[in-house]
């Protein structure tokens, strides 16, 4: 079929539209089972207690587990301690779509987090710890081509002159996967106080896909474009104080610093559809090498738990996430493209926990939770499907065994997420650069269920 030059005009003004797009969404990120896009299943007992980045572990800090919590409290351990495990989350949110009527779920999917703790005493004064556990990472998967535009029901995106068109950008998956190593050093001062100092180093795994189309009254286009980078790194460094009053107080500090994750992949593009449409959005969407960065933010926690009896305590802690530094995402083309920009502009968000443990017996430990996270997106502008979170409760149990020098914790939590409405700007939704990024609906009936399990073993 011949196409008109104004057509070929429009369609390529609408393809450099697409390919804008694909610079501003190459690096956000979706669901993960904390807000934003953390991750915090680090240890069993540390989920039964609350999870969240405090755990309701920051003041008792009393196993290897600390290790992800406060590492100052290791001073509490004596002689070698080894624990690992593995926490199973699945995870859930369901997108439906004004416009179309349409709703897509991102299904049940299950990840494995592992985690592995060992603390050694060197001396009176002296401890060592090595953690490798998951800080970060997320997953989600939607129905191929979801988010295609249908004339009739969408309205155009493009619709001066004649013809109009109708262009959509949205996600289809995202998986990202890390691993941080973190050595400590934990020096017990006297008595009552000990301080930590670490430094650490993660690996990061980035696979995104990223489905775009273009519909004119020639057909539609299809551009399935995947980001792939198996080679992300960062570095960062810690520090902690634990302080045991007493018999029934202690309380902890611990500080995360922020770090700055750098990806180099390969961006590839797979055309479909319509000859004449996908024909000229070859033109300008071509596989190339691309880099990125992810920018994670720096924690701050305090806890403070309180002994009324021998075997029952409690623990109240607070956490700081500086959501702020993930001001923007940034991807830049190696094939003459220009980088490309979005603005995030994420407000610092709070963690709220409780966690009680009670050991009717010595070898029976009962422990229950409950944290409250707050959003760290600002507003309706901030919405997106990549991070579609609006604060979120968790609600945890779990049991505790302990047989001569072995332990085996066991725990389940379940966190629910509060729902987003996507504001329809403009009669469809957020459209940037004329293509549209997220149709007017709702984020809703998202969750994640966990159970974990943590094997430890006292020399």
């Amino acid at each position: 079929m011949n196409v008109s030059r104004r057509t070929g005009r429009a369609l390529r003004r609408v393809a450099c539209a697409l390919l804008a797009a694909a610079g501003l969404s190459a690096l956000p990120l979706s669901h993960a089972c904390a807000e934003g896009f953390f991750v915090t299943e680090w240890s069993a007992r540390g989920v039964s207690l609350g999870a969240g980045i405090t755990g309701g572990m920051v003041a008792r800090a009393d196993d290897a587990s600390a290790m992800a919590y406060n590492p100052a409290g290791i001073t509490q351990i004596p002689g070698t301690m080894f624990q690992a495990g593995i926490s199973l989350a699945m995870l859930n949110f369901d997108l439906s779509r004004h416009d179309t009527g349409k709703h897509v779920s991102s299904a049940d999917q299950v990840f494995p987090i592992p985690h592995i703790y060992m603390t050694h005493q060197l001396n009176d004064r002296v401890w060592l710890g090595l953690a490798t556990f998951t800080r970060y990472g997320l997953g989600s998967k939607f129905p191929n081509n979801w988010g295609a535009p249908e004339p009739g029901k969408t309205p155009a995106t493009f619709p001066q002159g004649n013809p109009s068109f109708w262009a959509s950008g949205v996600l289809r998956s995202v998986k990202l996967l890390s691993s941080t190593v973190n050595p400590n050093i934990a020096i017990k001062l006297n008595d009552t106080w000990s301080v930590s100092a670490g430094v650490s180093y993660t690996w990061g795994y980035l696979n995104i896909n990223q489905q775009y189309n273009v519909l004119s009254p020639y057909g539609m286009g299809h551009a399935d474009a995947r980001i792939h980078s198996e080679n992300g790194y960062a570095f960062g460094w810690n520090v902690g104080v634990h302080a045991r009053f007493n018999d029934q107080w202690s309380a902890g500090f611990a500080y995360r610093a922020k770090e700055d994750m750098t990806f180099s992949g390969k961006t590839r593009f797979r055309h479909s559809g319509s000859p004449a449409v996908s024909g000229v959005m070859q033109q300008f969407l071509k596989t190339c090498d691309s880099r990125g960065k992810l920018n994670v933010p720096d924690t701050f926690v305090l806890g403070v738990m309180y002994k009324p009896l021998p075997n029952l305590s409690f623990e109240a802690d607070l956490g700081y996430t500086v959501w702020s530094r993930y001001r923007n995402l940034s991807i830049s083309m190696q094939n003459g493209t220009p980088q490309f920009f979005e603005q995030k502009n994420w407000k610092d968000g709070w963690t709220f926990t409780l966690g009680v443990e009670y050991r009717p017996v010595d070898w029976l430990a009962l422990r229950a939770g409950y944290t409250y996270e707050t959003t760290p997106l600002q507003d309706s502008n901030c919405y997106d499907y990549l991070v579609p979170s609006n604060g979120r409760n968790y609600y945890t149990a779990g049991v505790g065994f302990t047989y001569g020098n072995w332990t085996l914790d066991l725990a389940y939590m379940y966190i629910n997420v509060r729902d987003i409405t996507y504001p329809a700007f403009g009669g469809v939704g957020k459209v940037e650069n004329g293509i549209i990024k997220e149709y007017s609906g709702r984020a809703h009936n998202s969750y994640c269920h966990s159970a974990a399990m943590t094997i430890g073993y006292r020399f």
